[in-house]
């Protein structure tokens, strides 16, 4: 059974990640024939550009929305790591790695903030990690005083902005994120005990699941992220602000949602994550190749996510009137539960003639 439900959903996944390939292949080959630039090498360079902080991020907050939460503190946190990194470059003359790898660090604190104010104070996550939000914000503009940070040295921008071998260093980078978080959901003891939480957090707990260690672990791996996506996003402006970038939120909920995860928790991937990325990148860009402007991409995304979101309800729905039909059609296959007054009683005796007994308990002769 379990076997068989798990077949359904890598079934239902793949198609998932099918139709989002052949939605951008669509926009792409409209674009290119538009333009005659959409397909070039040098434009998807850009787009992994583009899309590489909504991917770090979105694929660790996958498995946060996986486990049945959300977190919404995701810009703040990005905000926060590239001000720290800036912060310990400019004025603690750290080292580059050394000040990228605090930054991460940073942002995984904040996680487990996160998780303490979910899991110790009963609060929503969806609130508290809104709130989480403004106090990062916040402590990036106390850090600054509302200033960017300018004087860094240039091996700064070497993340954002530098490439290897000719490629962006966006291109490794996206693929070592996806690599990691895919692994995790797919082939780790983590990975099906986030899946048994946001299913159902109190039958997991009862099977031996660890469902508060392991929420935890979800909030921390989305600050980390966020962390790093603030390193990258600020190493490609090449001076960190304390600023939010209005889409960022929107584009990573949205990349979460069209690559298949449900809002309710319980099902997801990483990889449709990635094509929800790659989608919304697309998107964007062919936009920008064809002229069309920018306020439309605001339009687009709100499209996406309520196609999105409505597939993935009509979907649901589906799931429970097929589930329902097949529970009575079973239910009407079983043999008839008889009762002792009704014919046919699979226990019934057959009658006997009356017996009678002598004074000692023994039969009498006939």
């Amino acid at each position: 059974m379990i076997h068989t439900i798990r077949i359904r959903l890598l079934r239902r996944d793949l198609q998932r990640q099918l139709a989002n390939l052949l939605v951008i292949v669509i926009i792409g080959s409209v674009v290119h024939t538009r333009t005659g630039l959409f397909w070039r090498v040098s434009n998807w360079q850009a787009i992994s550009v583009q899309i590489a902080v909504v991917t770090i991020c979105a694929c660790a907050m996958t498995l946060v929305m996986i486990a049945g939460h959300i977190d919404v503190s995701v810009p703040g946190m990005v905000v926060l790591g590239g001000i720290v990194a800036g912060l310990l470059i400019r004025d603690f003359e750290f080292p580059v790695w050394l000040a990228f790898a605090l930054a991460v660090v940073a942002g995984g604190i904040v996680g487990l903030f996160n998780a303490a104010l979910v899991l110790g104070v009963g609060i929503t996550s969806l609130i508290a990690t809104i709130g989480t939000l403004y106090m990062t914000q916040g402590v990036a503009n106390l850090l600054t005083n509302g200033l960017p940070i300018a004087g860094l040295p240039a091996s700064f921008m070497t993340v954002g902005g530098g490439r290897i071998s000719g490629v962006p260093w966006a291109v490794p980078i996206i693929v070592i994120v996806v690599g990691l978080f895919g692994t995790i959901q797919r082939f780790t003891l983590l990975g099906r005990w986030i899946v048994a939480t946001g299913s159902n957090r109190n039958a997991a707990f009862l099977n031996g699941v660890n469902v508060l260690r392991t929420t935890t672990v979800c909030f921390v791996l989305s600050g980390a992220a966020s962390g790093f996506g603030g390193v990258f996003y600020s190493s490609r402006l090449g001076n960190p602000a304390p600023l939010l970038d209005d889409l960022l939120l929107f584009q990573v909920i949205v990349a979460i949602v069209l690559g298949g995860t449900s809002l309710f928790g319980g099902e997801g991937s990483v990889i449709g994550t990635l094509l929800g990325a790659v989608l919304i990148g697309t998107v964007n860009n062919g936009l920008n190749l064809m002229g069309i402007s920018t306020f439309w991409q605001y339009i687009s995304l709100g499209v996406l996510l309520i196609l999105s979101v409505g597939l993935d309800t009509v979907l649901r729905r589906e799931r429970v009137y097929r589930l329902m039909r097949s529970m009575r059609a079973r239910i009407r296959g079983r043999p008839h539960s008889y009762t002792n007054d009704e014919p046919g009683y699979p226990h019934t005796i057959p009658s006997a003639e009356p017996v009678e007994l002598d004074s000692q308990g023994g039969e009498t002769g006939a």
